[in-house]
C-alpha cells in the first residue's frame, strides 16, 4: 500500500485531477489518497512525494507495536512526523518521532540520512513507511536554451502525456505540432516512444537544440499533419493559434481532421471549448478540463476516434 500526496499551483487543479483519473484511475477527492501499487513518484508533477506503508494502526500505542512484530528496521535513517490536518504541534512532532525512532531498527542519522521515514496520524489511522519524493525532473526542462514565451510549461506538458498514456507508456505518441518540444521532452523523459512533427521550419529547428541539449535523440521530422504517414496510439496536440504560426478556424479543424487518422485517441489543447468541434471529426470526447494563468485559460480535451480499438 502507497499514500501519495499531491499539491498544484493556482489554475491547476482541475488539469492535476484530470491527470490522476487517468494515471490512476481514481477521483482526487482530497490532496491525499492510498494506492495498491506504486506508480513511479516522478511521472506527475502534481505527485509531491508518496510513503511505502510500512506498518498502520488505529493508534500510535498500537503502531509502536506493531513496528516492534514486524521487526521494521532501515539503515541511517531520519523519523519525520508529518501533520496533514492541523497545524504543527512541535511537541507533538518530538514526541512521535521519538517513540518512532526508538520502535524501529537501525541506525538513526539525523544530518544525513540515507532513508526518511514518514509517520502520518489521520482521525482513525496511523501510518509509517519511507517516504519517496518526487525529484521534479521538469523543472530541468525549464532551462532549455531555445523558448518560446506562449509555449506550454513542462509541468502542463508532463501531465498532459501522462493523460494520453496513463499507465501504459509503452504506447506510441505523437505530437504533429510539436513545436519547440516542450511535450517531447517530457515523454522522452518518461521512457515514452514519441514523435514529433512541425510545419515551420525554425521551431523544429529549436526543438532539434533542446532535445540535443538533454542528451535525447532526433525524434522531429519537419512534416504538415496531411503528410505523416505513420500511425500511433495516442497524441498530444497543442493546436496552433497564430502567435508563431499563420492559423486560423480551418486551419485547426483540418489539424483535427488529421489527428483522427493517424491516432487511436487524442489530447487537444485550445485557446477555446472546442469539445464541439473535436466530436465532428470522428471523436468521442471522453474528458475534459480548463487550465487558469491569471486571465488566461487553456483548455484540455481527452477524445478517442470512434469505432477503432
Amino acid at each position: 500500500m502507497f499514500f501519495y500526496y499531491v499539491s498544484f499551483p493556482d489554475g491547476e487543479q482541475e488539469l492535476c485531477e484530470m491527470e490522476i483519473r487517468h494515471l490512476f484511475g481514481i477521483e482526487l477527492k482530497e490532496k491525499y489518497f492510498f494506492y495498491d501499487e506504486y506508480i513511479d513518484i516522478n511521472r506527475s508533477p502534481y505527485t509531491n512525494y508518496c510513503i511505502k506503508v510500512d506498518a498502520e494502526a488505529l493508534s500510535l500505542e498500537e503502531l509502536l507495536e506493531v513496528i516492534k512484530q514486524k521487526n521494521i528496521s532501515y539503515n541511517d535513517f531520519k523519523v519525520q512526523y508529518i501533520s496533514l490536518f492541523e497545524r504543527m504541534d512541535l511537541n507533538k512532532k518530538h514526541k512521535v518521532e521519538s517513540l518512532i525512532g526508538g520502535s524501529i531498527k537501525g541506525k538513526v542519522s539525523i544530518h544525513e540520512p540515507k532513508v526518511k521515514v514518514g509517520v502520518i496520524d489521520f482521525k482513525d489511522r496511523w501510518i509509517v513507511g519511507e517516504i519517496i519524493k518526487n525529484k521534479r525532473i521538469w523543472n530541468l526542462h525549464d532551462k532549455k536554451p531555445v523558448q518560446y514565451c506562449n509555449s506550454l510549461t513542462s509541468r502542463v506538458s508532463r501531465a498532459l502525456v501522462n493523460i494520453a498514456v496513463g499507465k501504459n507508456n509503452s504506447l506510441k505518441l505523437v505530437d504533429p505540432c510539436c513545436g519547440i518540444g516542450t511535450v517531447l521532452l517530457e515523454a522522452l523523459s518518461m521512457g515514452i516512444d514519441v514523435k514529433g512533427y512541425d510545419i515551420n521550419y525554425k521551431v523544429v529547428k529549436g526543438a532539434r537544440e533542446n532535445l540535443k541539449f538533454f542528451g535525447y535523440p532526433d525524434i522531429v521530422k519537419r512534416s504538415d499533419i496531411k503528410d505523416v504517414d505513420k500511425y500511433f496510439d495516442v497524441a498530444v496536440v497543442d493546436l496552433p493559434y497564430g502567435v508563431l504560426s499563420v492559423t486560423n478556424k480551418e486551419l485547426q479543424k483540418d489539424i483535427i481532421r488529421h489527428t483522427a487518422r493517424i491516432s487511436k485517441k487524442a489530447v487537444f489543447v485550445t485557446l477555446e471549448d472546442m469539445r464541439e468541434v473535436i466530436s465532428y471529426y470522428d471523436f468521442e470526447v471522453k474528458d475534459f478540463c480548463k487550465i487558469r494563468k491569471a486571465k488566461f485559460f487553456r483548455y484540455v480535451t481527452l477524445a478517442v476516434v470512434k469505432n477503432k480499438k
